[in-house]
């Protein structure tokens, strides 16, 4: 039977290979628009296909869908068919976006921004000097590059001022120019790209606050889940600009946005700071990944870069910088040392560690003065790919599960209440943790196949977690060692850290955990598990979106971008692949005995 892979969701459906696209979505309880009941009628249950094959338009479909949007790869669902086994598409208009973490505990700090602005008195041309109006500005501001837009409206400006003009600057660019003295809106946007999501926080850069944030699933999912994908995508079909072009458009998407709702100009927007993992750092500027796809794993760049927004594609005052701090390692971002620089942990007295856990997890621990980082490769399992059932933080997903000592599950708690559909990661460390101590699965993570609830499914043994009308939720042995494998590379990961600096549980003073994973954990369960270090739960805490927080400390404050690269100039990397105790480590944590 067909399988189909629903975005922004992140559900695949076993669906019948007779029933079209609209009856899967509907059976499944996926929201998708339709005024017709899928008839066929009213055009709307537009869905994109992004790989696999269906079956060719009806003539319905071809009435009352536009040729634009078919060469685009729109088709309605009520009238298409998987014609491949696997096929993966994208639902317009659907409600069931995913839960994006946008907040955090953290604050971004002093206000400096690259941003200024500067009132100057020209004097005016006379008989006796008739210098042109741009030398005139160029000697008063002490010599800046003046773009064509500010040029086109110069003499006119300096008149209607009566040879007084507000500058906004960005160093030695001339960004904007208005008449008279006066204190002109001024704005920036702090990004932060994830594998998953773009998350954007808009400032108004005047007074360093924050006024409003948007969120959107990172449009590079069309080309691949996951970092390695994209990488090869970019690399082997060398279309590194098309998943340029398209972290380009999320970054848009959320600043439209952003400017309906706070009546802002793109012009305005002078100012853009930009974090995310190595690859995302790379494919956001159009950079070749072929290097972080093969060992070593060399970024093609490594500095603290800025460009013109027009460079970039980027819908904002086309002068306005855009600015990358640079990454610390092939597969340790800039976001990475944003989550450094939001902690402040390079200045922290006693030994403490950041862990933000997703498909690619970094760690990274102070001792001593010393910041060494490592990144381990734990996949997308407790993320919910992979899963059986996994699925993202959406409507309708198990976001927290209790099991008695029986191995019964005796509470459910989905994301807004709704009907079970699937388990997303928060879940799944809940289950797991459950599963174990009720003996269900075993120290070694095998299956209790004597248990009630464990049956045989088509991949082997499975726990039955919710049986329905719309499909049985199941957790299956293949599950398990999925987690087994991501969990051992954490655990790893945070240990072999803790040799090499020489620190001990009991010294380790803070455990500061970051990104969305992670907020919506139980501790005791992920600690259970050995996600994390048994430490009090005290000297655990829960930061939210510590990456985001970085890259507006960058944003508002000129100084915390040179911050940023001497923390990264003086950060040590550990590299698990090279490491002779990884193997051994890896291979005594794969078990939950003595975590």
């Amino acid at each position: 039977m067909p399988k189909v892979f629903v975005e922004p969701i992140g559900l695949t459906l076993t669906i019948d290979e007779q029933d079209t696209l609209f009856a899967s979505l509907v059976h499944a309880k996926i929201d998708i628009p339709t005024d017709c009941a899928g008839r066929g009628t009213c055009g709307k249950c537009l869905v994109r296909l992004g790989a696999g094959e269906l079956t060719e338009p009806t003539e319905r479909e071809l009435k009352r869908v536009p040729e634009k949007l078919r060469a685009e790869g729109w088709r309605l669902a009520c009238q298409a068919r998987p014609k491949s086994a696997r096929v993966s598409i994208e639902v317009r208009g659907t409600a069931g976006q995913r839960r994006i973490l946008t907040t955090s505990q953290l604050t971004h700090g002093t206000v400096r921004p690259a941003v200024c602005t500067r009132v100057v008195q020209l004097d005016p041309p006379t008989l006796d000097d008739k210098r042109s109006d741009l030398e005139r500005l160029d000697e008063a501001l002490g010599g800046v590059e003046v773009p064509l837009h500010v040029l086109e409206r110069l003499s006119r400006t300096l008149r209607d001022g009566k040879w007084t003009v507000t500058a906004t600057l960005y160093g030695k660019r001339l960004v904007d120019l208005h008449a008279g003295e006066c204190e002109p809106e001024c704005y920036g946007v702090a990004v932060d790209i994830g594998t998953s999501k773009v998350i954007a926080y808009l400032f108004d850069l005047r007074h360093g606050v924050l006024l409003d944030q948007e969120a959107v699933e990172n449009p590079q999912m069309r080309y691949g889940e996951d970092v390695i994908s994209r990488i090869a995508h970019a690399a082997q079909r060398q279309e590194t600009a098309l998943l340029a072009a398209a972290v380009h458009e999320g970054i848009n998407v959320d600043l439209k946005a952003l400017y309906e709702r706070q009546d802002v100009r793109p012009e305005q927007v002078c100012d853009m700071t930009v974090v995310g993992n190595t690859a995302m750092h790379h494919l956001a500027l159009g950079l070749c990944p072929v290097g972080l796809g093969e060992a070593p794993f060399a970024p093609a760049a490594a500095e603290p870069l800025t460009f013109r927004a027009e460079e970039l594609g980027i819908d904002m005052n086309p002068y306005g910088g855009v600015h990358f701090p640079p990454p610390i390692a092939g597969f340790v971002g800039s976001d990475a040392l944003a989550v450094v620089a939001a902690t402040h942990l390079a200045d922290k007295k006693a030994p403490s560690m950041t862990i933000d856990i997703g498909t690619n997890t970094e760690i990274a621990l102070v001792h001593d003065g010393r910041v060494t980082v490592t990144s381990c490769a734990s996949g997308p399992a407790f993320e919910g790919y992979q899963i059986r059932n996994g699925m993202k933080a959406v409507a309708g997903a198990i976001e927290r599960v209790t099991i008695d000592e029986a191995g019964e599950p005796t509470e459910l708690v989905t994301i807004t209440g709704s009907e079970p559909i699937g388990i997303c990661g928060s879940g799944v460390v809940d289950l797991l943790a459950g599963l174990v101590h009720a003996g269900v699965v075993n120290k070694s993570g095998r299956m209790d196949t004597a248990h009630p609830r464990v049956r045989q499914g088509e991949e082997g043994a499975e726990y039955l977690l919710v049986e329905g009308p719309h499909g049985d939720i199941v957790f299956t042995q293949h599950d398990v060692r999925s987690l087994q494998l991501a969990k051992g590379a954490i655990h790893s990961g945070w240990e072999l850290l803790m040799d090499t600096l020489g620190v001990s549980l009991d010294k380790l003073d803070t455990v500061y955990v970051a990104g969305a994973f992670g907020n919506y954990l139980d501790l005791a369960a992920a600690q259970y598990l050995g996600l994390f270090p048994p430490v009090d739960t005290e000297r655990v805490a829960f930061v939210g979106n510590a990456a985001g927080v970085g890259a507006q400390m960058a944003l508002v404050d000129v100084k915390a971008r040179r911050r940023m690269a001497k923390v990264r100039d003086r950060t040590e990397f550990l590299d698990l692949a090279t490491d002779k105790r990884f193997l051994e480590v890896f291979s005594s944590r794969l078990g939950f005995a003595g975590d």
